[in-house]
């Protein structure tokens, strides 16, 4: 075996100890790899805190407008359940649900939840700007429809 092909095996080992967690992050993040491995020194600051934070829209009640004229207000109970009410633009209806979150960049949320009848929310907060994108899914008379909303939000308390 060649000194030269030797070398290169030797020189691609460290790429595979590098593990999925750095791929990872430099896939989703778009980090170097390099900049991904160095990721848990500056990880450990700030950006750790505010994982383990609650979430802005947690024990709050929000109103939110989209741009085809639906208006609902949510109401929060910590960060984990909601009280849904229509507002305009529907038919009044109102339920309670069971929010999972996650929090995509700092002050951006992605929720999403599943009510009694069936229809499917997923919906981002943008708490920088008070911007909202929700995709609603839901059964019409036997057709899955699905709902793509843009708009903004109050904290009303």
């Amino acid at each position: 075996m060649s000194r030269i092909s030797r070398m290169s095996r030797k020189s691609r080992k460290p790429a595979v100890r590098i593990g999925a967690g750095v791929l990872l992050s430099a896939a989703v993040l778009g980090l170097s790899p390099v900049a991904a491995q160095a990721a848990p020194l500056w990880i450990t600051g700030k950006a750790a805190e505010s994982r383990t934070a609650e979430p802005r829209f947690a024990d709050r009640t929000l109103e939110i407008s989209y741009d085809n004229g639906f208006r609902f207000e949510l109401d929060f109970e910590g960060s984990r359940t909601a009280h849904w009410k229509v507002l305009a633009g529907q038919d009044p209806a109102e339920g309670a649900v069971a929010v999972d979150h996650r929090e995509e960049a700092p002050g951006v949320y992605r929720l999403t939840w599943a009510e009694a009848d069936g229809t499917t929310v997923e919906q981002v907060q943008n708490w920088r700007d008070r911007t909202v994108t929700a995709v609603i899914e839901f059964d019409n008379n036997g057709t899955k429809e699905r709902l793509n909303l843009r708009g903004t939000f109050t904290t009303v308390c």
